[in-house]
C-alpha cells in the first residue's frame, strides 16, 4: 500500500514524514544507495525499471489518516518525484495532499521539469518547499555520475525561477563528492536559496577517506553565514567537525522543516 510513513536513520534527518509513490528511478546515479539496499531483499531488483503507476486511492486514504498532523512530508526517498517517465502523476498527488492541508517538501534532480507545477506550488503557499540535489558544478562530471538527471545549471536555474515566483526553495548537498564543486554550487545559489542541508559521500570506493571534511564544514558554514543562508549539517558530516562552532539549531534535523 502506498502511504505516508515515518523515515528512519539518515533519512529522518530530512523529514519527519515521507511518501514514495513511484518504484525505480531513471537518473542512473552511480552513488545511489537505493540499488544495493533493495538488492539485499531482492537479488533481481533493477532500480532503472521505473513504474509510475500510482495508487491514488491508497494515497488519499493515507493523506486523510494523517490530516492535521502538521508534519512535513517529503517526496521522495527511493525515487524522484519528477522522474523522466513522470507525466503529471506528481501533480495529482500534490492535489490530494493539498486537499488535506498537508505540508510538502519536494527533492528532485529534474531541473526545470518542476516548473510546470509552479501554480500548484503557489496554491500551497507556505506549506511547500521545492529543492534540488546539487552535486557537481559542470556537465561532464554530472553526466558521468548522474547521466539521467538534469544538468547542474538547469537545476540551479529552476530554483532561481521558483524563488522569483515566491516559492520557498532549498538544496541538498548530499552526497558531497568534490568539496570545491559543492562550494561553487553553494555560492551560485546563496543569493536566493532559503536553506540548505549539507552532507557527505559515504562508503563509496574510499572517496570519503581522501577528503578533509573538517575544512569542508568550515568553508561551507562560513559561506552560509556570510550569505545569511540557513543550514543544517548532517550527522555523518558533523562527526568530522573539529574547528567550527555550530549552533544548536544548526544541528537540529527539524530546524528547517515546514
Amino acid at each position: 500500500m502506498a502511504g505516508i510513513y515515518e523515515p528512519k536513520g539518515r533519512a529522518r534527518e530530512y523529514s519527519p514524514l515521507a511518501l514514495n509513490y513511484f518504484k525505480g528511478c531513471d537518473h542512473g546515479c552511480e552513488y545511489c544507495y537505493v540499488k544495493p539496499m533493495m538488492k539485499r531483499f531482492n537479488s533481481g531488483y533493477n532500480h532503472s525499471n521505473v513504474n509510475i503507476e500510482v495508487d491514488y486511492i491508497s494515497i488519499e486514504a493515507s493523506a486523510k489518516k494523517f490530516e492535521g498532523c502538521g508534519k512535513q512530508i517529503l517526496f521522495s526517498f527511493t525515487t524522484d518525484p519528477y522522474t523522466v517517465h513522470e507525466d503529471g502523476e506528481t501533480r495529482k498527488v500534490l492535489e490530494i495532499l493539498n486537499k488535506f492541508n498537508h505540508k510538502v517538501a519536494i527533492l528532485t534532480k529534474s531541473g526545470s521539469k518542476v516548473l510546470r507545477d509552479t501554480d500548484i506550488f503557489q496554491a500551497y503557499g507556505d506549506r511547500i518547499k521545492v529543492g534540488q540535489s546539487l552535486t557537481f558544478d559542470n556537465d561532464i562530471d554530472s553526466l558521468k555520475w548522474e547521466k539521467g538527471a538534469a544538468t547542474p545549471s538547469d537545476r540551479i536555474a529552476s530554483l532561481k525561477q521558483l524563488s522569483e515566483n515566491g516559492i520557498k526553495t532549498w538544496a541538498s548537498f548530499e552526497p558531497t563528492i568534490i568539496p570545491t564543486q559543492s562550494l561553487n554550487l553553494l555560492r551560485s545559489i546563496a543569493g536566493f536559496i532559503d536553506h540548505v542541508r549539507i552532507g557527505k559521500i559515504n562508503n563509496y570506493n574510499g572517496i570519503d577517506k581522501e577528503i578533509n571534511w573538517d575544512k569542508y564544514i568550515s568553508d561551507s558554514v562560513s559561506l552560509c553565514r556570510l550569505s545569511n543562508v540557513k543550514f543544517y549539517i548532517k550527522n555523518d558530516l558533523a562527526e568530522f567537525n573539529k574547528s567550527t562552532e555550530l549552533l544548536g539549531i544548526e544541528r537540529d534535523a527539524d530546524f528547517l522543516n515546514l
